[in-house]
């Protein structure tokens, strides 16, 4: 079952690294639009003749809407390049947020050793301690719990799937 490996490594992932995976997506995000804003503003400069005499503009090409047609051509890939980085970001906040969502329907006693462990992220000790238990019982409850949030995403993510395909969907 590598499909179920590759989930189990990316929940265990999220688990891990939730708290700076969506500071990071949150920047990435914010910067790419910051770029796309700053591209579409150069892009669009170009529209203007780019010689001056004596602070007259003077037209520089013999077909301006040619010119234009590139320049538009120009904004549209540059938006849909933007859009692209974007949705990859979104699509990974998502399935962090399907981690988390799917830890809230767990049993009472997954949820409580996820939550305690990752939200915010803590040592089995500390966990042990929060909830008055042992450490190896929380180490046990760890390792039901994701195997139930691995069977959970292996099972929608297998119902997702055309019939005859098998290849691997990430959550």
């Amino acid at each position: 079952m590598d499909a179920e490996r590759r989930i189990r490594r990316n929940i265990e992932d999220i688990l891990q690294n939730h708290d700076q995976e969506i500071m990071t997506i949150d920047a990435q995000i914010e910067a790419e639009r910051a770029a796309l804003e700053a591209d579409l503003e150069s892009i669009r400069a170009r529209a203007y003749p780019s010689i001056k005499y004596d602070d007259v503009r003077v037209q520089t090409t013999s077909d301006p809407d040619s010119k234009m047609v590139h320049i538009v051509e120009a904004i549209e890939r540059r938006r849909k390049r933007a859009e692209r980085n974007i949705a990859a970001l979104e699509e990974r906040r998502r399935q962090i947020e399907a981690v988390y969502h799917n830890i809230l329907s767990l049993d009472t006693k997954s949820k409580c050793v996820l939550l305690t462990l990752y939200y915010p992220k803590r040592t089995y000790e500390e966990a042990a301690e929060i909830l008055n238990v042992d450490v190896s019982t929380i180490a046990r409850r760890r390792k039901d719990a994701i195997a139930s949030l691995v069977k959970r995403f292996w099972h929608t993510e297998k119902n997702r799937l055309p019939a005859n395909e098998e290849k691997c969907v990430k959550i």
